[in-house]
């Protein structure tokens, strides 16, 4: 009798230890637990100088398309570039495709009519044109040029100060979605206002890298166009697709830290 008391008193014990182990265990994944939820205090990083937002500045080759040897050496030039090309050239389309894969952005370069007479070639805008016909042509020349993004003109001081004219050719890029880049020949132009009106984005030349083939002067000109962009945030350069021209920016776009070369659709303009 004895016995059995001394084995349930021992038993007893026994899960009373078991409870006791069981209830410490679980104390401990408990405050284990609530210190995995405790938040951690973040301790925000300096920004640093290095990663700050330095100005942008698109460059725009204008004149490509008649010539693959002068598009080759464009092609030289490793940054972010916009190639501004011709419709109905002997090489528009082996430009604009080879220009694609290489990664830089391709707008068209279409010829308007001038307050001094030139010869504008085929897919040309005049003023004496109608409505339709400033439409018809304008579609016929996007249907040329691949992975078109937007257009510029090529002369076009006659053709960008008339509204009407303008008005056409407002319409046609809304309808394709493609911005216009107005290369600024005339002070009159109205491209930013009609640009407005009909909703479709719209950028302006701010320096030409080119006007005149000398070296020195191109320097000049670029050195202007850095001054612009840490200025305003960002610049657009128009430059032609020719030797010396190529040769300095292959030169100048490997060397600055000044800015940023990006493709002009990247640009976040007023």
């Amino acid at each position: 009798m004895k016995s059995k008391k001394r084995m349930k008193s021992v038993t007893k014990r026994h899960h009373i230890l078991l409870i006791a182990i069981l209830a410490i265990v679980a104390i401990f994944l408990i405050y284990n637990e609530i210190g995995k939820e405790v938040p951690q205090r973040i301790v925000p990083l300096k920004p640093d100088k290095k990663t700050e937002a330095i100005p942008k500045m698109a460059i725009v080759i204008d004149d490509l398309g008649p010539n693959k040897k002068i598009a080759l050496e464009v092609f030289s030039i490793k940054a972010p570039l916009t190639l501004s090309v011709f419709p109905h050239e002997v090489y528009t389309s082996w430009i604009t495709q080879e220009g694609h894969k290489r990664g830089y952005e391709i707008i068209g370069h279409i010829p308007m009519e001038a307050k001094i007479p030139h010869k504008l070639g085929k897919g040309g805008l005049y003023t004496w044109m109608k409505d339709e016909e400033i439409l018809r042509t304008l579609d016929e020349n996007i249907a040329s040029i691949s992975h078109i993004k937007g257009i510029s003109n090529h002369m076009g001081s006659a053709f960008t100060e008339d509204e009407r004219a303008m008005h056409a050719l407002g319409l046609g890029l809304k309808k394709h979605r493609l911005f216009f880049l107005d290369s600024i020949t005339t002070a009159k132009s109205v491209g930013a206002n009609i640009a407005k009106i009909e909703g479709i984005k719209v950028f302006r030349r701010n320096v030409f890298l080119d006007e005149s083939d000398n070296t020195n002067d191109i320097k000049v000109q670029w050195e202007k166009s850095i001054k612009i962009a840490q200025k305003k945030g960002y610049a657009i350069l128009l430059a032609h697709a020719r030797k010396n021209s190529i040769e300095f920016l292959k030169d100048a776009i490997a060397n600055t830290k000044d800015v940023k070369v990006v493709h002009l659709s990247e640009l976040v303009t007023p």
